[in-house]
């Protein structure tokens, strides 16, 4: 479904319901039974202050016969006792057992639906604002719970009305006329203010997303060194001030907009009170009426106004709640168009990888970061990508995780496209490590096996080992099964940066996949620490093909082959011995402007 284009109010609830609904169905089918029992309590239970008063005080105010009484009385607090305790029931179980789950549960969806869209898709300012309004718009709603409340309050207010309908139109078919009008002036006055808030809820959504963004950073602790050292704890708060006082804003304006519809109801349901009183009394006066027959059909009155009422402003709710859910709904039926490939990749072979013409741009640009690549590396082969800042060294790596797709060209695994592989298959012969790896907040065995289902402790252990964080490991009360930071036990660690980069590349080792790529995960090291990392990890991948890319080039001298970059081309090729001799090549200029840079700062320190 496309967002973009406008869509009726009907076509937003039919559309909203519609998928809710089906989900719940195939999550909790009980929802469904419970909720029809609440509708027929709340649908009988007004009528037993419409019909029983009537006869309560008939037999008052004529025959006094005590059996009688009893029995009305007994009928009235009984059914009423009955009805009650039936939805205190059935409300406790629906607000305490079902909500939370169904928050959760969706939460789960948006979740799951974010993980797995087109990687592309998170770096698109519009795609993240959709996905603000998909949790804010369900929030809106007040969830499952909140449109589910709606339609069961429009249900059995509908099943009420009939009922309603039925005692008025034989007693006193004018009030019912009085009371149509009215309910046709609140209708009005409920749409009006609904679409006050479908207007300024795309205000909100916007507002909302950059001051969560931080709200949620001023209270995390990763943040906590650098907002004390560079004191930017105003800066922090007057962000987070500046966009409270911008949303506190929009829910004045939302607010003193939406006074004169709120007043305008009132007064038109104080005009209908008026002269339901006075036409009743009258017709009393003149005993048209009994005074029970007075009472059932002001109560009978009341209740037809506040279930039309009910009905009518319900259905507007639905309509706002439905646009209001409609951004999670759409959101979740967004297309991926990454091709996911139908043939089988042989993961026991190390393949060969080739990058044929490829020329890319990012989604919505013009502009070719990479133009017309080809190169071509061989199984076990340890290559090194290497180039100036914004060179498209990442980009590639991006390219060949399948990331984003080319533009132009094709790169191929074993001689085939690698579109056209299964693309879970595929993504088992990479193992990547980024620059901005990301750690949870939980286990360090779990950080590095990620996969519970395939966990496999002697490779876990053997891959600890290698990165050397065995003795650091054993320091720790409870090993590898020691939280990483302290967000969700007291006895977590936080790992130092040479740490966190540690287990980073026992992941990849972990994984144990024919490709192995480090794309400067140890940028923050100095030249040594991360020129010994490099080497230690050359060792490591053994046969298999191994790219790294990094901004050190000494830390590539001991690759099979160097790649230079320069402005998205290839700009030279070749291993060490045979580019640091190229007086006029890129690489030797990077590479002695490097060495005369450390030289100059190993002289300086000393």
């Amino acid at each position: 479904m496309n967002s973009d284009k406008p869509i009726s109010a009907g076509k937003a609830a039919k559309v909203t319901i519609g998928y809710l609904y089906r989900e719940i169905w195939k999550y909790r089918k009980s929802y469904f039974f419970l909720y029809l029992i609440d509708i027929i309590c709340r649908a009988v239970q007004p009528f037993l202050m419409i019909v029983f008063p009537k006869y309560l005080i008939d037999e008052l105010l004529n025959e006094r016969r005590i059996s009688n009484l009893i029995l009305i009385v007994s009928l009235m607090v009984g059914f009423n006792f009955l009805i009650s305790i039936i939805k205190s029931m059935t409300s406790e179980t629906l607000t305490k057992t079902y909500q939370d789950d169904f928050t959760k549960h969706f939460d789960a969806l948006l979740g799951r639906k974010i993980m797995k869209m087109d990687y592309e898709n998170t770096e698109n300012k519009e795609m993240l604002e959709r996905a603000e309004k998909a949790k804010t718009g369900m929030s809106w709603a007040g969830g499952i719970g909140g449109i589910t409340e709606t339609l069961a309050l429009m249900i059995s207010s509908f099943l009420t009305l009939i009922g309603v309908v039925g005692i008025l139109a034989f007693g006193s078919p004018l009030l019912l006329l009085i009371i149509v009008i009215n309910t046709s002036l609140n209708t009005l006055w409920n749409a009006k203010k609904n679409a006050l808030q479908r207007k300024y809820f795309g205000q909100f959504s916007n507002l909302n997303r950059a001051f969560s963004y931080i709200f949620y950073k001023l209270s995390d602790f990763r943040y906590g060194k650098d907002i004390r050292l560079y004191q930017a704890e105003e800066m922090m708060v007057c962000n987070a001030d500046q966009y409270n006082q911008s949303m506190t804003k929009v829910w004045k304006n939302q607010a003193e907009e939406g006074l004169k519809y709120n007043l305008g109801i009132r007064m038109v349901t104080t005009f209908r009170n008026s002269i339901t009183y006075l036409y009743l009394g009258y017709l009393a006066i003149k005993k048209n009426i009994s005074i029970g027959d007075f009472t059932m059909y002001l109560n009978a009155c009341d209740t037809f106004g506040s279930s039309a009422d009910t009905l009518l402003s319900q259905w507007q709710e639905l309509i706002k709640k439905s646009f209001f859910m409609l951004e999670f709904v759409t959101f979740m039926s967004i297309r991926e168009h990454l091709y996911l490939g139908d043939i089988e990749c042989d993961l026991t072979e190390i393949p060969t990888i080739e990058f044929k013409n490829v020329s890319f741009a990012y989604p919505g640009s013009d502009q070719l970061i990479l133009q017309d690549i080809s190169f071509q590396i061989k199984p076990g082969e340890h290559v090194a990508i290497v180039g100036v800042n914004g060179a498209g060294k990442t980009t590639m790596i991006k390219l060949l995780c399948r990331l984003y797709e080319v533009t132009d060209g094709e790169i191929l695994v074993q001689g085939i496209n690698i579109k056209n592989y299964r693309y879970e298959d595929y993504m088992k012969l990479l193992s990547v490590v980024f620059q901005d790896f990301k750690l949870l907040a939980f286990s360090v065995g779990e950080n590095i096996t990620l996969n519970q289902e395939e966990r496999n402790e002697t490779k876990l252990l053997d891959a600890i080992l290698k990165v050397n964080l065995k003795e650091r490991m054993e320091e720790l009360t409870k090993g590898v099964t020691t939280a990483i930071y302290h967000y969700f036990e007291e006895d977590g660690f936080e790992p130092s940066g040479g740490e966190q980069q540690r287990i980073a590349i026992a992941r990849a080792l972990y994984k144990d996949a024919k490709i192995v790529i480090l794309d400067e995960p140890t940028a923050a090291l100095d030249p040594i620490a991360e020129s010994e990392i490099y080497e230690h990890f050359h060792e490591l991948v053994g046969g298999k093909t191994a790219i790294y890319i990094s901004h050190r080039l000494s830390s590539c001298k001991f690759c099979d082959r160097i790649i230079v970059l320069s402005e998205g081309s290839i700009a030279e090729s070749g291993n060490h011995k045979e580019l640091i001799v190229r007086e006029d090549g890129l690489y030797a200029m990077l590479y002695n402007k490097q060495a005369q840079y450390y030289r100059e700062n190993e002289n300086y320190t000393s």
